[in-house]
C-alpha cells in the first residue's frame, strides 16, 4: 500500500477517490464516452479507443472498432473442443484460461518472433495485434463457457450487429437490461493499474517475450486466487453462510453481523470483499452498479 510497483498511464487507483481511467474518474469516463444506440452506457469498442489512446473517440471511431472486432472475434472450434473435453465440474477460469492457451496457435507475436525477422522496435505492434485478437474473443469464450456451465450446454450464435457488451448479453440469453450491465462491467473492470496480481503478472510474463496468450493466461490463473478475483464469488458465499449459520429465522443485526465477522477472523479466515486493499472509501465501481440497480424497473 502506499508503494508505487510499476508505473502506467492508462489508470491510476487513489487510495481517495478509487480508479481513474486515463485521469477521469468513473462517472466522467461514462459521462465522456459516445453512447452505445439506445443505452445511457458507452460501448466496451469506446472505452478501448479512450485506455489506448487517451483520447475521447467520435461515433466514427467507435463504429470502426466495433467493425474491427468483428473480423477478430471467430475463435476456432478446437478452442471450444479443448474446454468441453475439461471436466464439466471444473471452475469457469480453470475453462477460460485453457481457452486463452488454445488460442496460443494464432499468436502473431510469436510468429514474429519465430520468423527470424524480429525487432524489437516494432514487436510492440505485433503485441497489439494479439492483445486486440484476445479482447474481441473473450466475450465470445466466456459466454460458451457459461452457456456450457449454467444453461445446459444451450449455445447462442453471435450477433453481426451488435456493440460487444450487447453481444455478449444475448449470447447468453439474457434480457435487454443486461446489454447494460454487461458495458458497465466490462468497463469497470477493465483495467485496474498496474500493481495488482493480475496486471503485475502479464507484465512479468511478457518481459520474457512470452507472448500476450501464455500472459494473459497467467494472468488469469492470478485473478482467480480468493484475495484478487475470486474474492467476488467468496464475498457471496460468505454471505450465503451467514445466512444460513445466524440468520435463518431471524433479521441480520448489527451484533449478529458484528459476531460472524468476529468468528471468520478468530478461525485464522479472511473476511472476503469486493473493494480494493487500498481504498479508503467505499469502492466507486460498487457505487456504479448500485446506482444502475437503483435506476432499473
Amino acid at each position: 500500500r502506499d508503494i508505487r510497483s510499476l508505473v502506467t498511464d492508462i489508470s491510476y487507483l487513489d487510495p481517495q477517490e478509487g480508479i481513474r481511467f486515463r485521469g477521469k474518474t468513473i462517472p466522467e469516463t461514462f459521462e465522456a464516452l459516445p453512447k452505445a444506440s439506445g443505452s445511457d452506457y458507452p460501448t466496451v469498442e469506446s472505452f478501448w479507443y479512450f485506455l489506448l489512446t487517451g483520447e475521447v473517440p467520435t461515433q466514427a471511431q467507435v463504429d470502426e472498432v466495433v467493425a474491427e472486432w468483428k473480423t477478430r472475434q471467430v475463435v476456432p472450434q478446437y478452442v471450444f473442443d479443448a474446454i468441453s473435453a475439461l471436466p464439466k465440474e471444473s471452475h469457469p477460469m480453470v475453462m477460460l484460461s485453457v481457452g486463452i492457451l488454445a488460442l496460443q496457435k494464432d499468436s502473431k507475436f510469436a510468429g514474429f518472433y519465430n520468423s527470424g525477422k524480429f525487432n524489437k522496435m516494432t514487436a510492440w505492434e505485433y503485441v497489439y495485434e494479439d492483445a486486440s485478437d484476445l479482447v474481441a474473443r473473450i466475450p465470445i469464450i466466456a459466454a460458451f463457457i457459461y452457456n456450457l456451465k449454467y444453461r445446459g450446454g444451450k449455445q447462442s450464435a453471435i450477433d453481426p450487429t451488435a456493440d460487444c457488451g450487447a453481444n455478449f448479453a444475448r449470447m447468453i440469453g439474457q434480457c435487454k437490461e443486461y446489454e447494460d450491465v454487461a458495458r458497465m462491467y466490462f468497463i469497470l473492470h477493465s483495467d485496474h493499474e498496474s500493481g495488482n496480481v493480475s496486471a503485475h503478472t502479464t507484465h512479468l510474463v511478457h518481459s520474457a517475450l512470452s507472448d500476450p496468450y501464455y500472459a494473459y493466461s497467467a494472468g488469469l490463473n492470478g485473478l482467480a486466487g480468493p484475495l484478487h478475483g475470486l474474492a467476488n464469488q467468496e464475498v457471496l458465499d460468505w454471505t450465503i453462510k451467514f445466512q444460513q449459520k445466524y440468520c435463518k429465522d431471524v433479521e441480520p443485526t448489527k451484533e449478529l453481523v458484528t459476531k460472524a465477522l468476529w468468528d471468520t477472523l478468530n478461525a485464522g479466515q479472511v473476511v472476503p470483499g469486493y473493494g480494493h486493499a487500498v481504498l479508503r472509501k467505499t469502492d466507486p465501481r460498487y457505487m456504479s452498479q448500485r446506482e444502475f440497480c437503483h435506476n432499473t424497473p
